[in-house]
């Protein structure tokens, strides 16, 4: 069974059409064990601003916003009651036919902090990165970055490279994706 990891912008969470166009997405791709990871939206948002105006550390700006997708991951379980919550890639079941999987990132990303792997701390690190090192770790068959938006200025929607200098994922995206099979989706089209 192959697996996807779905990176699912923060800012979809403000959309009221949410559960019903996601589960429509789902039920017409090929089968896969899906594995999701919602980024930040407006709670990240709402730390940059503060960020901007005390002048946090790096380290302290990434772990809050690493925890802000700890809220997130909740809220989409919430809107979407047939996914399980999980916080470990060793407890996402691989069974065909089995519920979207909502992941838990901060204990992951924790676990692995200081180590030769581990992301840096920065905001160049973004839940689009931090899908991406998931996808890697996972073996995923693909990556979909699914947003409110489009890569209109992206020469290549299907290059990591070419994603980041449109302003499409962070800067960081290219170095961790490599060579991912990569999808972009906008939702709301």
């Amino acid at each position: 069974m192959s697996l996807r990891v779905i990176k699912l912008g923060g800012s979809l969470l403000e959309w009221p059409e949410l559960s019903v166009r996601l589960r429509r997405w789902l039920a017409v791709q090929p089968p896969a064990v899906n594995v999701l990871i919602v980024g930040g939206g407006p709670i990240v948002e709402g730390l940059r601003t503060i960020d901007r105006a005390q002048q946090l550390s790096a380290s302290a700006s990434h772990w809050l916003a690493i925890d802000a997708m700890s809220l997130t991951a909740c809220i989409l379980v919430e809107l979407l009651p047939e996914a399980v919550l999980v916080n470990s890639l060793a407890r996402i079941d691989r069974s065909p036919g089995g519920v979207p999987q909502v992941l838990e990132v901060a204990p992951l990303l924790r676990a692995e902090q200081g180590s030769r792997g581990a992301l840096p701390e920065s905001w160049d690190v973004t839940s689009d990165s931090i899908a991406a090192h998931v996808a890697r770790q996972l073996n995923a068959s693909e990556l979909v970055l699914m947003k409110s938006i489009d890569p209109l200025q992206a020469s290549d929607p299907q290059s990591a490279n070419s994603l980041a200098r449109a302003g499409y994922v962070d800067a960081y995206f290219p170095h961790v994706a490599g060579e991912l099979p990569l999808r972009c989706v906008n939702l709301r089209s």
